[in-house]
């Protein structure tokens, strides 16, 4: 960068003061050009998935791309701008370790992603042998929490853990109620369903408090309307390795299960030509009783195609209408491209998805009564204005942006990129009380609280954001179902309810 040196802009305010009755052009001082290096910019690491999830990556590269724009717009990290430097892991394990490598020899403040529980089993501790620290808004497993031990972590998960998406699966599918099992508000048509949580009594023996803390939130509306409960279910899901499922589907058979549930398994082919075979050996089990529902564990393109050819397979057959023989998914299908794969033409809006009527799980994206839920959406609306069926598709994916902002805020506490220890230490303080409460639309006044040595207590648009000592944060669970041309949403499940 080349400027005019330092006498002459000192001269030129001089000048400036006596309304330009001396002139500069014959000034020495101001014909002297002096080269200085420009302060480098703050840079993140991200990783999205922008090949097996499109709209999913795409989704949360815009919001990367809004708490990028807002940070600088506010000044960027200690008076630096902020680059987030995204790259596409493909939800393919292989790439992770190569860009991560990069992204380490960069020298990055931190890195949000990557887009799989496998993927960040690959790299985490070469993040914790940098410091650098690990904000991870995508990664669902159990394991997670495991990897790297105590407070002495560079590890962060900022989702909703898989094990309370499959309890809330569970709980739904056996009792068609949010009401904790065994509850008296649990069971169908009124009546108590008879599931009882591991280690717990009815509900008669439970507290005053264990009611009140497991009564839906007050916006979460009525409870869903009852069923026939499914005691059997299918699990459908290609094999992470052979003789072993995911992490996904070992937490749906442990509450599943855990609750009074049967799980069968159904391992399928990842990316076959056809599903029809597959969808064949679920209704020859359904027809002998042996499954009442099925739950998809799959990539949404793999979910869309198998759920056409299940339809297909079962048009004439009123047994198998989705308000009869239920079918489920996780997170993953709460997108625009799930309901698109469930057509033959993705795009054609006119065409029903053969995946209406499925029901799944998810992280609460969007909380209509938060103040801070509100400030995102209008932040992320601006930069990206919604399309015109906006309001039946997911919203935006709150806990990425949640995560870039507590980094920032870490880093400008510290005053240094130098201190990683420190830069952690951080994390846990900002995000938790006690503190004066900073959110969304906020960011600038909570920048300057930080800077002059205030302890702040960060809310996230995605709810409460305190990391515990496993590094975790614990969300709100909706579950979702496909209505037409996108989702409606049903009564939330809260962290204190999950836990029980």
């Amino acid at each position: 960068m080349v400027r005019r040196s330092s006498a002459c802009a000192a001269f030129a305010l001089f000048a400036a003061t006596l309304a330009g009755v001396i002139s500069l052009a014959g000034s020495p001082a101001c014909t002297k050009e002096e080269s200085v290096v420009a302060d480098p910019p703050v840079v993140i690491g991200a990783t999205v998935d922008l090949t097996k999830q499109k709209d999913f990556g795409a989704g949360s590269q815009r919001v990367l791309r809004v708490a990028e724009q807002q940070l600088n717009a506010v000044g960027g990290i200690l008076g630096r701008r902020v680059v987030i430097d995204v790259r596409d892991d493909g939800g393919d394990n292989k790439l992770i370790s190569g860009i991560s490598s990069e992204l380490i020899g960069k020298g990055v403040a931190g890195f949000i992603g990557p887009s799989t529980s496998e993927a960040l089993e690959i790299v985490h501790s070469r993040y914790k042998d940098a410091k650098i620290p690990i904000l991870s808004p995508f990664t669902t497993s159990p394991r997670v929490p495991l990897l790297q031990m105590g407070r002495d972590r560079y590890l962060f998960r900022t989702a909703c853990a898989v094990e309370y998406q499959a309890r809330a699966i569970a709980r739904y599918a056996l009792g068609a109620s949010f009401a904790p099992p065994g509850s008296a508000t649990s069971g169908d048509a009124g009546t108590d369903s008879g599931i009882k949580d591991s280690g717990t009594s009815d509900a008669s023996d439970a507290s005053a408090d264990a009611k009140v803390d497991a009564a839906p939130p007050p916006d979460a509306g009525p409870p869903p309307s009852s069923f026939k409960k499914c005691t059997k279910m299918a699990a459908i899901y290609a094999e992470d390795a052979p003789g072993a499922g995911s992490s996904t589907i070992e937490a749906l058979k442990a509450e599943y299960s855990k609750f009074g549930g049967v799980l069968q398994d159904f391992i399928v082919k990842p990316s076959a030509a056809s599903y029809a075979a597959d969808v064949a050996k679920v209704l020859d089990a359904a027809k002998a009783g042996d499954v009442e529902c099925q739950t998809m564990l799959l990539f949404p393109a793999d979910g869309g195609k198998y759920m056409r050819e299940f339809r297909n397979a079962t048009a004439t057959d009123a047994a198998f209408a989705s308000d009869k023989f239920l079918s489920f998914g996780f997170i993953r299908f709460y997108q625009q491209g799930f309901i698109e794969a469930g057509r033959i033409d993705p795009k054609n809006t006119a065409e029903v998805s053969k995946v209406d009527g499925v029901l799944g799980a998810a992280c609460n994206q969007q909380r209509d009564t938060s103040p801070e839920w509100t400030r995102f959406a209008a932040l992320y609306n601006s930069q990206f204005p919604p399309p015109a069926d906006a309001g039946s598709l997911p919203s935006p994916i709150p806990q990425i942006y949640d995560s870039v902002i507590l980094l920032a805020l870490a880093i400008e506490s510290v005053g240094n990129l130098t201190d990683r220890v420190a830069i952690r230490d951080a994390l846990y303080t900002l995000s938790a009380p006690p503190g004066e409460a900073y959110g969304p639309g906020q960011l600038a006044e909570a920048l300057d609280a930080v800077r002059n040595g205030r302890d702040i207590d960060y809310t996230g648009a995605a709810g409460t954001f305190d990391l515990d000592d496993q590094g975790d944060t614990a969300l709100e669970v909706i579950l979702w179902k496909v209505s037409g041309n996108g989702f409606v949403t049903l009564p939330g499940l809260r962290p204190a309810d999950l836990r029980q």
